[in-house]
Formats: C-alpha cells, sequence, structure tokens
C-alpha cells in the first residue's frame, strides 16, 4: 500500500498544533521541554526530589500526574545533576486509593527533608509552592537555548 497523507483532521492528539516536518515537530518538542511555563529554575540547594503519587488520576493525582508530565522534564533539563524519583503507587481498591499519598519530597543537600502535599491541587500550584519552599533561581530568557533548524544548520556547518 503505498503511502497516505493524512488529513489535518485525522492527525493524533499529541500532534495537533505542532508542525507537520518531522524536523520541525522534534524542535517544537525540545522547545517545549527546555522551556515548559513556569518551569525553567536553578535548584542549587537541593539534593534530591522524590514524587510520590498513584497510578489513576482518581481522588486528587491527577495534578502530580500533570506536574510529572509537564514540570519535571523542564526540571530535569536545566538541572542534570538533580537525581529524581517518581513513584507510582497501584492501588486496586477505593479504601486503597483513598488513602494513597500524593507528595513531593524535597531532600535538601543541608539533610532537611519537606513534603509538599499534591492531593487536589494544579500542577502549576505545585510547582510554585516547590520553587517558594527551596529559593529557586528563575534561568533568564537569554540562557534558555531555542532550538530551529536553522541553528541546527550552523551547528554542523562550523563542524
Amino acid at each position: 500500500m503505498p503511502y497516505q497523507k493524512l488529513a489535518d483532521s485525522a492527525r493524533p492528539l499529541f500532534l495537533k498544533g505542532l508542525p507537520k516536518s518531522r524536523y520541525e515537530r522534534q524542535f517544537a518538542h525540545l522547545n517545549i521541554l527546555a522551556n515548559y511555563k513556569d518551569s525553567a529554575y536553578k535548584f542549587d540547594n537541593v539534593g534530591k526530589l522524590q514524587l510520590i503519587f498513584k497510578k489513576m488520576n482518581a481522588y486528587g493525582h491527577m495534578g502530580a500526574r500533570k506536574f510529572w508530565t509537564t514540570n519535571l522534564r523542564t526540571i530535569c533539563f536545566h538541572n542534570p545533576q538533580l537525581p529524581i524519583e517518581v513513584q507510582r503507587v497501584d492501588c486496586p481498591t477505593k479504601e486503597e486509593q483513598l488513602k494513597c499519598p500524593s507528595i513531593l519530597k524535597v531532600y535538601f543537600k543541608d539533610g532537611k527533608t519537606k513534603k509538599i502535599d499534591c492531593k487536589n491541587k494544579q500542577h502549576d500550584d505545585i510547582m510554585k509552592e516547590l520553587v517558594q519552599l527551596t529559593h529557586a533561581v528563575k534561568i533568564p530568557e537569554s540562557k534558555i537555548p531555542i532550538f530551529s533548524r536553522r541553528s541546527y544548520e550552523e551547528r554542523i556547518a562550523k563542524d
């Protein structure tokens, strides 16, 4: 069967709004990763982050899941030395699901540990609370890399 081009309305949801070119789509993903909204911070006094939430989104765990998939990726990008653990707990019964915690543990380099309760919170609120708790430094716009085909081709031409 020959290759058939998909109509715009038939494109998968995760591709909507992204360029059609494969390279341009990859650059768009990298730009989202490097500069997700209000997530580009440097955590100098943090030794480790540990996020615990359940696999299913019910009962207030959606914010922690969105934080994991969006904000935490940008934190990893700008803090490669920072170890991050994610524990997704499987809770088969409703009673266990109601008791399951949704917590972000922050281990500081001086040995202190603090917890952020993520239950019934939006991912943006979790990020704001993490920044306030750790006194993280926002990375200036000029230091955040912007990926494009032109910059990629210029980099290859230098080599």
